[in-house]
């Protein structure tokens, strides 16, 4: 049995994750799921939110799990967790990176997001009025995240998105994160992917060394259009 310690991406929560957290404690796994400053339920006030701030709270999470933990992101969460990793190597068992961001040291990933492999990009960012976040659009976010799911599952979580400090897009992965290949690393790679289209997963995990690849015929939600198949695949 495992322990999963599950980071969302943008402008999600750890809310995200509540049917694949089920079907991996039915499985009789621990499974940990926290929302990152100012994502979710938590409260941080936004203008103190950057890249450095989520890994902080994943780099908690890890020294507070009694045991290494399988730490698995979803699309910006790759980010905190190559970071994460970087800093508690010890407490981390395997990376899993689900149609993620798989940045190198001093890359950010607005840099990665407009290379000309994410060109087909179908995410629309509306910033708010105070400047210090974005928002998706609510009928962008259902095709562009939701785009298989259910309508009901998709509804729900439409409904549930919030806003995204902008810092944390643009800040560049700690230098510390510059060796994670002696750790067992894992990428799921999501074929009809809105978010970050297939070409940018590949170019991402086609430049590391010893990364294992799974592919799922899936939207940037498998945790929501095919939790059982990305369950099992875990």
């Amino acid at each position: 049995m495992h322990h999963y310690l599950l980071i969302h991406g943008a402008w999600h929560g750890a809310w995200c994750w509540d049917e694949l957290a089920q079907r991996l404690r039915s499985a009789g796994h621990v499974v940990t799921a926290i929302d990152l400053p100012a994502m979710g339920n938590d409260t941080t006030p936004v203008a103190s939110v950057d890249l450095q701030s989520w890994i902080d709270r994943t780099v908690q999470a890890l020294h507070d799990s009694p045991e290494p933990v399988v730490l698995v992101g979803h699309s910006m969460g790759g980010m905190v967790i190559t970071g994460a990793a970087a800093v508690m190597p010890a407490k981390v068992a395997r990376l899993v990176y689900i149609c993620a961001f798989l940045p190198l040291p001093g890359e950010a990933l607005f840099e990665l997001a407009s290379r000309p492999e994410g060109a087909s990009t179908l995410v629309q960012q509306n910033p708010t009025a105070d400047g210090l976040c974005t928002v998706v659009p609510p009928d962008n976010a259902r095709i562009t995240f939701y785009g298989l799911c259910p309508a009901a599952a998709t509804d729900a979580a439409v409904a549930r998105l919030g806003p995204l400090p902008i810092k944390t897009v643009l800040d560049p992965l700690p230098a510390a994160a510059a060796d994670l290949c002696a750790l067992p690393r894992h990428y799921v790679e999501c074929t009809e992917d809105c978010a970050i289209p297939i070409a940018l997963q590949r170019f991402m995990w086609g430049r590391q060394q010893g990364i294992v690849v799974h592919t799922l015929n899936s939207d940037h939600s498998p945790f929501v259009s095919q939790p059982a198949a990305l369950a099992a695949l875990l």
